[in-house]
């Protein structure tokens, strides 16, 4: 059904009122060419108005819009337009696909010639520039009337409703390449100790390098044997991944905020970890939109937790600790491995240091703050006049005090990283397996 129609004059009829304007200022000098206009004048209204009841009694093409349900953030997907002409005549066709603000959109509007009742396909480009629900609604079709005087609007309501989503792509990436033989080529390490883990496995044969405390002394009496006992990283632990939602994830590196690159991060960890055995939950601070995810376990959970925290967006609120600290600790009885993922500043020491306390009484924490690339540039450019120095020196300044927060917080015992956003991930990931098989979670 068409939601509404309008008309507008084409290209056409512009010179043809062109024409007839100068015809009508010659007559106004040559009377005797006044009728030859006045006829003129009257030809051409009334070419234009059968043009244009021609055009409006053709009926408007059909277009259905095909896209998949699911986007990632900043990359490019396929859109498909079916475009079927419903009239006896051809027709010259204009297709423009509304779009909203949040999409960046290459190769529209589009021409198309349609012969009677043909049905075209075309493509365009859509890539998503925000996370969260996105809705196309309707698309213009402009269709050219038989004599070309006239362009009849038409807007066809085409309705689909998609997610966008972070980018996932390091996860499919990791499912392709976790294996024991191929995790060190994404960069994640996993370091395999002998009998030392936590949970027992099985007993097997003793061999050269394994310690006497794991001999199991009963076996090999039976056996006749030196057996020894193996054990494995536990399993069924829980991590907990506090997401700041604050002002300052929204700094920008590359095409990403901060706040992406996080999601990005809390995505491939949390992949990791549900493949671990582990069960991962995620609780969300310094936003009016505050969220807890229970820890869930299984790889098939990720998708529960990729839906709980897609369509976040990082608020203007100054980042509490204190506060975030104290809702887990009363949400989360169990110890867990707790993440903070954030972006430090210098006067975060005091509020911070009193969060960190209160968990570390229940469970294990580690720290992510993530750096910012333009603070780097800035000491890189070189100095041209007093401004520049003055603002290299600030920046300076603060640099120092924010290294000396990350070396105040380690001292104090805190497992805290200060990481590029594109190198948290894997940074992130590391750690957890770090902490796994040493056993301090």
């Amino acid at each position: 059904m068409i939601k509404y129609i309008k008309f507008k004059p084409a290209s056409r009829l512009f010179h043809l009122s062109i024409v007839l304007i100068v015809l009508g200022l010659i007559s106004s000098i040559w009377a005797e060419l006044w009728q030859l206009w006045f006829i003129s004048v009257i030809i051409i209204l009334l070419i234009s108005l059968f043009d244009l009841w021609r055009v409006y009694n053709t009926p408007a093409p059909t277009i259905k819009r095909n896209i998949t349900g699911s986007l990632s953030l900043g990359i490019v997907q396929q859109v498909q337009l079916i475009i079927k002409n419903n009239s006896q005549t051809n027709l010259v066709v204009d297709i423009y696909d509304h779009f909203p603000e949040q999409v960046e959109v290459n190769g529209m509007p589009r021409r198309l010639y349609l012969d009677s009742h043909e049905v075209a396909e075309l493509s365009y480009q859509l890539k998503p520039l925000q996370r969260g629900d996105l809705t196309l609604l309707q698309t213009e079709c402009l269709v050219l009337s038989p004599l070309a005087l006239w362009r009849y609007q038409h807007m066809l309501p085409v309705f689909n409703e998609v997610r966008v989503y972070p980018d996932y792509a390091p996860v499919i990436e990791y499912a392709l390449l976790a294996t024991e033989n191929h995790l060190s080529m994404m960069g994640i390490l996993k370091h395999r100790r002998r009998g030392q883990g936590m949970d027992f496995h099985q007993l097997r044969e003793f061999r050269e390098g394994d310690s006497i405390k794991q001999i199991d002394w009963k076996a090999s009496s039976r056996m006749r044997k030196m057996i020894a006992r193996e054990y494995q990283d536990e399993r069924d632990q829980q991590i907990i991944i506090m997401l700041d939602c604050g002002h300052r994830m929204l700094a920008q590196d590359g095409n990403l905020s901060h706040f992406d690159h996080s999601l990005n991060a809390v995505l491939l960890l949390s992949y990791v970890a549900l493949r671990q055995g582990d069960s991962v939950g995620i609780s969300t601070f310094s936003h009016e939109d505050q969220r807890w995810i229970k820890p869930v376990k299984g790889v098939a959970n990720i998708n529960l937790l990729l839906n709980g925290i897609f369509d976040l967006q990082p608020g203007s609120a100054v980042p509490d600790y204190s506060s975030a600290a104290r809702d887990l600790v009363l949400r989360q009885r169990k110890r867990s491995l707790v993440l903070i993922l954030t972006n430090l500043r210098d006067d975060d020491y005091d509020d911070l240091q009193s969060a960190v306390q209160l968990l570390k009484k229940y469970h294990k924490v580690v720290i992510a703050s993530l750096q910012e690339q333009a603070i780097a540039d800035r000491l890189e450019q070189p100095l041209v006049n007093l401004q520049d120095a003055l603002t290299v020196a600030s920046t300076h300044v603060y640099q120092s005090k924010r290294e000396l927060l990350v070396k105040q917080l380690r001292n104090s015992g805190i497992n805290t990283l200060d990481v590029s956003p594109e190198n948290l991930p894997l940074a992130l990931t590391n750690t957890y397996l770090d902490l796994k098989t040493s056993g301090q979670m």
